[in-house]
């Protein structure tokens, strides 16, 4: 008998001295937190090094650790200065406290996980998904950076009055040869793209077209505050201009910033009929400036483009490249993504509908341009002029500051890369480093070939080019977003306003590396891509924790002057677009369009 109560004893004290070692173990974790880093913007992204958020390419901050409280029960004391819903530098959003609080002091609303403690590096198993973080001014703090990186901008008052500016332009055939062929072209005044229009605030626009066609044509002022009968919108908001006439366009100039003109009669646009539009402020930047006009050319016929693209021909692909057929499955190790695709009746993965033979920056695809210094900071006003085509663009000279979109003034953003879709315009600062030539490079979404600028004289200093994509990777991602129907998966939190989640990012080898053959029986085993789960887009990672690209997104965009509504009636209008993408066929319904 007494053996055995001097074993239960001994046990005692072991299982005692076991739960001490266990609470000193807690406790020394607690005190010693991994130091982790997460993005302004995406305060779901964390990381255990510091960088560049993977979504949209802000710095990573440091992640305020937890606050931990030394009973169960009891809530730390406040810090001098902070309010009290703030716990940590973290917004408790949601979290039901068990102590009485002042309205005051009542933290409302913390969210928690669906699946806590899935994984470690979530904040303890706790996704971050949606909690507010008290960083927000870091954003603030990168755009002081960039404005004074710019440095101090000397700027030019112009005193002339404001007057009638006149411009006659002369439409006229033409012959030219980009890729190997000689073929149709239109040229305005002689030249493609159309001279480039400039006009200070104030002014009023005399613009006398002439059109030495054999069929009629019309131009359209793309974003530009203007009387609706000069909108250039032909059997809408005028007559189509015949062949022989001349037609007048007069309208006063409201506005300032970087826009573009093309024509709105048929695919003339699409053969040489765009040019800048520049509407410079009475008090404008004193640096060099360049309007830059990106366009794409095809040696085949537009008509027989848009009629190949009506059919669902696969001829662009197969001149890309980029059929995704099963010899090219079989060879880079995925055979089941592609039979899975198939099987639910997908088609493969396209980035751009059309194939061009060349992409030209103010109609060359080399454009030099050596009267640039070292020092000197230069104002590219760029125009994306091209019928189907998103470019990239990046320069080898260091980062780009992105100064205005769309003609609108932004404060100034510190980018390693943007893109820039059709029709749209931004405004970029870049610098001339040294006494050398640097390549501003342009670059289609398909990555199939690219076009440069060089700014500068001397040696030739060349920007990276844009690696291949990996579309059986995009491929995966799709079949993962899809039902077996081929049905888009409902997911919780998916948001793709603002460019903040740029669903091809899986197929970006600079980002989410090298294009490696993966286990395809792994339900979602694909490089630079983390789902949370089956049915939530929430904390989805599209890319590598590290990567060091910098990249814009509209979110970044911020006017330097207030933007906020007036208080009033606000009135909702819902349009749905409906159609076959694979046709090229699209329809609102209730409106005559397609």
């Amino acid at each position: 008998m007494k053996k055995i109560l001097f074993v239960a004893i001994m046990l005692c004290i072991k299982q005692f001295a076991f739960a001490q070692n266990d609470m000193q173990n807690m406790a020394g974790m607690q005190k010693q937190q991994p130091v982790t880093y997460t993005c302004v913007m995406h305060p779901e992204i964390h990381a255990t090094k510091p960088g560049n958020c993977p979504k949209c390419g802000m710095k990573l901050v440091k992640e305020k650790p937890k606050a931990t409280a030394k009973k169960a029960a009891v809530m730390p004391a406040k810090a001098p200065g902070k309010k009290a819903d703030d716990v940590g530098g973290m917004k408790m959003d949601g979290m039901k406290m068990d102590q009485k609080k002042s309205p005051a002091e009542k933290p409302d609303g913390m969210q928690m996980p669906k699946n806590a403690g899935k994984k470690a590096d979530d904040m303890g198993g706790m996704k971050m998904d949606g909690m507010k973080m008290n960083d927000a001014g870091e954003m603030a703090n990168d755009m002081k950076t960039a404005k004074a990186k710019l440095g101090p901008v000397k700027t030019l008052i112009n005193n002339v009055p404001p007057h009638t500016v006149r411009y006659d332009l002369y439409i006229a055939d033409t012959i030219v040869n980009y890729a190997g062929k000689p073929k149709r072209a239109i040229a305005v005044n002689g030249s493609i793209p159309m001279p480039t229009l400039t006009f200070t605030e104030g002014d009023t626009a005399e613009i006398y077209v002439h059109n030495k066609l054999k069929e009629e044509t019309s131009l359209h002022w793309h974003g530009l505050y203007l009387p609706n009968r000069y909108d250039g919108v032909p059997n809408l908001t005028q007559m189509p201009i015949m062949p022989g006439e001349t037609h007048l366009y007069k309208f006063p100039i409201k506005q300032h910033g970087t826009h573009w003109y093309h024509s709105h009669t048929g695919l003339q646009e699409q053969i040489g009929m765009y040019g800048a539009f520049i509407m410079n402020k009475r008090k404008e930047w004193n640096i060099p400036t360049l309007p830059i006009v990106l366009s794409e050319w095809t040696n085949m016929n537009p008509k027989e483009v848009d009629r190949s693209l009506h059919a669902a021909s696969d001829w662009f692909a197969i001149q890309k490249g980029t059929t995704q057929s099963y010899w090219e499955a079989i060879r880079s190790g995925h055979f089941k993504t592609k039979v899975a695709n198939e099987w639910k009746r997908m088609n493969a993965m396209d980035v751009s509908d059309v194939y061009y033979d060349k992409f030209l920056i103010n109609g060359k695809d080399q454009n030099e341009q050596p009267q640039y210094k070292a020092g000197d900071k230069v104002r590219l006003r760029i125009a994306n002029g091209g019928a189907t085509s998103y470019f990239w663009l990046k320069y080898a000279g260091g980062k780009v500051t992105v100064v205005a979109t769309d003609g609108n003034d932004v404060d100034p953003i510190e980018v390693d890369r943007l893109i820039i879709a059709p029709s749209e315009t931004y405004d970029v600062v870049v610098t001339i480093p040294e006494s050398k030539s640097y390549e501003f490079l342009v670059t289609p979404e398909d990555r199939t070939k690219s076009a440069s600028l060089w700014l500068g004289k001397g040696q030739k200093v060349s920007a990276e080019k844009m690696p291949k994509l990996k579309y059986f990777a995009g491929m995966k991602m799709m079949n993962d977003m899809m039902d077996m129907s081929g049905n888009m998966v409902p997911m919780e939190g998916m948001k793709m306003q603002n460019q903040t989640m740029d669903m091809n990012t899986v197929m970006y080898p600079e980002i989410t590396g090298a294009d490696k053959p993966q286990a395809d029986d792994k339900k979602g085993a694909m490089p630079g891509m983390q789902m949370p789960n089956g049915k939530s887009m929430a904390g989805m990672n599209m890319a590598a924790e590290n990567s060091d690209i910098m990249t814009l997104n509209y979110g970044m965009l911020r006017d330097p002057h207030n933007t906020s509504l007036p208080k009033g009636p606000i009135r909702e209008l819902k349009f749905d677009l409906t159609g076959n993408m694979n046709r090229y066929v699209f329809d609102i319904p209730g409106m005559l369009t397609t």
